[in-house]
């Protein structure tokens, strides 16, 4: 008998998160709302309407930080995008099972372009520049008052000289199934870095999301 405990259908196979239950005391836990038998496996991402960046937020600050942290659990296998976390949370990752995901890997990329690609990412997903970008940065979204931007500009200050990032969205109805970022040399002018994430639904939840760095 397999111990695997399956979610619902439509399992997307491209990209898995599978944590195992090591409780002690042989303890039924919930992860993220679901159960799992103690010594069984799930596979989170079956969980309707949890994606990636559910689970990279979880892992961060959340629920799933907190059940690795007090042995809950252990990640068993993962292959979604990590390279967002800095080195001081890959190695907790690592330590928790995560192998996958935390560098990019398969190419001649050089650590110089990789610390470069993170940084994108760091831009992209935390909202905009963070510590280590000087103060007074100014975003500016296009068209002005639209309930779906096309685009997000984050500019060096509100002059509007030099850009830092530039995310540019594609619609399919009201969901984007399209986002590239680009990320610009401190001459605001050249980009140094893009990545494209396109994404698939089922109905209105986000099932899958693949990060393309160009």
């Amino acid at each position: 008998m397999s111990n695997f405990e399956q979610y619902t259908p439509g399992k997307n196979p491209s990209t898995k998160f599978i944590v195992r239950n090591i409780a002690p005391g042989n303890k039924r836990i919930r992860v993220l709302g679901y159960p799992i038998g103690n010594g069984l496996e799930r596979d989170l991402l079956q969980i309707p309407g949890v994606n990636e960046s559910t689970i990279r937020s979880s892992l961060l600050k959340g629920e799933l930080l907190q059940k690795i942290r007090s042995k809950e659990i252990i990640v068993v296998d993962s292959d979604i995008d990590l390279l967002q976390f800095n080195d001081d949370q890959k190695t907790f990752l690592t330590s928790a099972g995560v192998t996958k995901g935390l560098e990019v890997t398969g190419s001649a990329i050089p650590e110089s372009q990789h610390k470069v690609l993170r940084h994108l990412v760091h831009l992209a997903e935390g909202g905009g520049p963070f510590d280590g970008f000087s103060s007074g940065a100014y975003r500016e979204i296009n068209p002005a008052g639209a309930a779906f931007p096309t685009s997000v500009i984050w500019w060096e200050s509100s002059a509007k000289l030099k850009k830092i990032l530039e995310k540019t969205i594609v619609y399919s109805g009201a969901l984007p199934t399209s986002i590239t970022y680009e990320a610009y040399d401190l001459d605001g002018v050249t980009v140094i870095a893009t990545s494209i994430d396109t994404i698939t639904y089922s109905g209105s939840f986000e099932i899958s999301r693949v990060r393309t760095f160009l």
